[in-house]
């Protein structure tokens, strides 16, 4: 049975640590807590837990609400390990004692004794403040800028079986939404439906809020169903995807609602074959160690070389997994090599204002001699 390796996660953030010579980090955001201890069942948007690594040591500290279930966790954790009893890379789980987290991390942790804590550069001010005045400038403060999520760009074995089970939902679902699809539903009921047949699969959440884009509406990227009902001859743009026990799917599959006979024009059809066609390239293109700037300008250049540069107006890609946007990038701005083991989407999309808009897109394994496709629904233009 695959296990998340965090003591590789671990052994990565001390190196990082004793390179920029500090002696402590302090991790408060709610996704960096849950991959550095590996707990599930954490996740909380109000970060109501804190991570303190050391060079010796690991401690978790949290409130009542979630302190059985990490000290359940950790002790699974050591008792699977094949480490020492006496290894710093077991978790100790505190208990907040005092009225606030801040109030008891600082005073447990005893944060005022290290020279350097690095913290997690996104950190609200409020806390900010409270961990300064706690130091009382005996103790320096180093911004961490997304030291962590440098780490989760590369997925261990659990991870990327959680992913592709996600992946799978969407899939599942892609064919039920179809069948319900027809002229005079509006968008907002078709999100509906879809998030209804996502969950009932066994997404426990939504990955985000549904797009589902018909007609005109389609130029928006990022468009928000609205009351607008679909119509015969509509192009009807799907992105959509799950959280599955901490970790995302991301896909996007663009279709023709038939009806009275109704049938692509040749203009929605050259459009939605270029896209399809860019996509086939940038996932041909998506290999370890090259950069998310070189596979973007491949499928970048067929959309161009069809005279619709213009209207591909986002990045090729991103990265994919506990978040269904972060590291690595897939676009013009990403110099970045994409490391072996990242999962990132592959989503050209041509969007011509007031018209029409057309987007597909794969989840995709990044391997070293190319990509494994966790997306397997159908990319011939679709009419339902």
């Amino acid at each position: 049975m695959a296990q998340f390796d965090i003591e590789g996660r671990i052994a990565q953030l001390r190196t990082r640590m004793r390179k920029e010579s500090v002696d402590a980090f302090l991790a408060l955001r709610s996704l960096n807590v849950q991959y550095l201890t590996g707990f599930d069942n954490i996740a909380d948007a109000s970060d109501p837990h804190a991570v303190l690594v050391t060079m010796d040591a690991l401690r978790f500290m949290t409130d009542a609400r979630y302190l059985e279930v990490a000290q359940r966790q950790a002790q699974q954790s050591a008792q699977q390990s094949t480490q020492q009893p006496t290894s710093n890379s077991f978790w100790k789980v505190d208990d907040a004692q005092g009225k606030t987290l801040e109030e008891s991390f600082v005073k447990t942790w005893n944060l005022a004794s290290f020279d350097t804590i690095a913290l997690e550069d996104t950190v609200s001010h409020r806390r900010f403040t409270i961990i300064i005045a706690a130091v009382s400038g005996s103790t320096k403060i180093a911004p961490a800028k997304k030291w962590v999520e440098d780490i989760r760009r590369t997925k261990d074995a659990l991870e990327l079986e959680r992913i592709a089970a996600a992946a799978s939902i969407g899939d599942k679902a892609f064919p039920l939404i179809c069948e319900y699809i027809k002229p005079g539903l509006s968008e907002r009921e078709v999100a509906l439906e879809l998030e209804f047949t996502l969950r009932h699969l066994g997404g426990d959440a939504l990955a985000f809020p549904c797009i589902v884009a018909s007609g005109k509406a389609g130029s928006f990227p990022h468009a928000v169903p609205g009351d607008r009902q679909i119509q015969a001859g509509d192009l009807v743009t799907l992105d959509f995807g799950v959280n599955y026990k901490g970790y995302c799917s991301d896909m996007t599959r663009t279709v023709f609602v038939g009806g009275g006979g109704a049938q692509p024009s040749d203009r929605q059809r050259l459009v939605y074959e270029t896209v399809r066609t860019a996509q086939e390239a940038g996932l041909a293109a998506i290999r370890a160690e090259r950069s998310g700037k070189e596979i973007d300008a491949v499928a970048r250049a067929v959309i161009e070389e069809a005279g619709f540069g213009e209207y591909f107006l986002h990045g090729l890609g991103h990265g994919v997994g506990m978040h269904v946007h972060e590291l690595p990038g897939v676009s013009k701005h990403s110099s970045a090599a994409l490391p072996e083991h990242s999962v990132v989407t592959c989503e050209p999309g041509i969007y011509i204002a007031g018209e029409l808009g057309v987007r597909i897109e794969d989840l995709v394994v990044v391997e070293k001699d190319g990509c494994r496709n966790l997306s397997t629904s159908p990319k011939e233009l679709l009419i339902v």
